[in-house]
């Protein structure tokens, strides 16, 4: 079948273009992270698409940007390093594809999921130099059994999603809730 590879490919390449011109583009930070969601949740074909960032002061991981309109997903939250899927993600540096999030023990929010109907999750580490500055987290409302390709968009958004947030130039001197307020300031 091998238009449905080359339309996959070509989703794929066109979700990391549009990131890439929107790092380009001048946006504020928080506009970038919610139009990687967006873009990454289209590609992924995800209900949720949800960026964290490492705090590096308290090494918490933050929720930053997601697409749901959901008010109880909006709420602030944030996880420990090694916390969780998201904590275990970023403490070890490597994707995790889980079939059913009610059923995994690392899956903290699962009361959030039955209300949601989320059943499989990707977590990908979004990476500067082998340094993990977040994560990124794809949603589906049925079983799905990711593919090593989704892996692979997936971990290629991460990157990208990573390149911005370190270009962004700041996240070396101020943590992302001072970028993120000073981005809403001069507007």
């Amino acid at each position: 079948m091998p238009n449905a590879k080359q339309n996959l490919y070509h989703r794929e390449i066109n979700a990391l273009l549009e990131i890439s011109k929107a790092i380009s583009s001048g946006l504020y930070l928080e506009d970038v992270l919610r139009l990687i969601v967006t873009v990454t949740a289209n590609l992924m074909d995800s209900k949720i698409c949800s960026l964290w960032i490492l705090d590096e002061k308290d090494q918490k991981l933050k929720l930053k940007a997601t697409q749901s309109m959901s008010e109880e997903y909006l709420k602030e939250r944030s996880l420990c390093l090694g916390e969780g899927v998201v904590g275990h993600v970023a403490l070890h540096n490597q994707p995790m594809a889980i079939i059913d999030v009610l059923k995994e023990p690392l899956y903290k929010e699962k009361e959030l999921a039955k209300k949601e109907g989320l059943v499989s999750m990707l977590s990908a580490p979004m990476c500067i130099k082998e340094r993990v500055i977040g994560v990124i987290n794809c949603y589906t409302s049925y079983p799905h059994s990711f593919s090593k390709t989704e892996e692979e968009m997936l971990m290629a958004v991460a990157n990208q999603a990573a390149i911005c947030i370190e270009n962004s130039g700041l996240m070396e001197t101020l943590d992302i809730d001072e970028i993120l307020q000073i981005g809403r300031a001069s507007c």
